[in-house]
């Protein structure tokens, strides 16, 4: 079974109510079964949100930073989202033991999904987001997909 991020297969649910369909997606997973899940609605968070960025993290390790309360992440309204990231973090990451996961395909530059720890996506980002670091602690393998287009 491979999670991938739910925005990533059109579903709409990025902060900004819109997905981000990959066309990568359909030769990455092949003909193996997929659970699409978004950690930031597990987490609680609503469809459309505010966006959120990490304060106080470390880059390359934010995720961490966070679960280990080194850092916060803010929407920029100012509310501190921390703990509804986590939760659904936590939330996929015992979905993925349930089923099994063996690969998670993420998106890009999410502060939940991010997973770039060369630092290589030319358009930025974190290093390591929230639900990135708590899969890679379970044993996961995490890939970080580049959305084609926005709808």
């Amino acid at each position: 079974m491979i999670l991938v991020s739910a925005c990533l297969l059109g579903h709409k649910v990025r902060y900004d109510g819109r997905h981000a369909l990959s066309e990568e997606i359909k030769a990455l997973v092949g003909s193996e079964p997929v659970l699409a899940l978004c950690p930031e609605v597990l987490g609680g968070l609503g469809v459309p949100r505010p966006p959120a960025r990490f304060v106080g993290a470390a880059w390359g390790r934010e995720g961490l930073d966070l679960i280990e309360g080194r850092a916060r992440l803010l929407n920029d309204q100012g509310r501190d989202v921390s703990a509804a990231f986590v939760h659904g973090a936590r939330e996929v990451a015992r979905l993925a033991r349930e089923h099994r996961v063996r690969l998670a395909l993420l998106k890009d530059r999410s502060p939940s999904c991010g997973w770039d720890p060369a630092g290589i996506n030319p358009a930025g980002g974190p290093g390591q987001g929230v639900l990135a670091a708590v899969l890679k602690a379970v044993g996961v393998e995490v890939r970080e997909v580049r959305a084609n287009g926005r709808g």
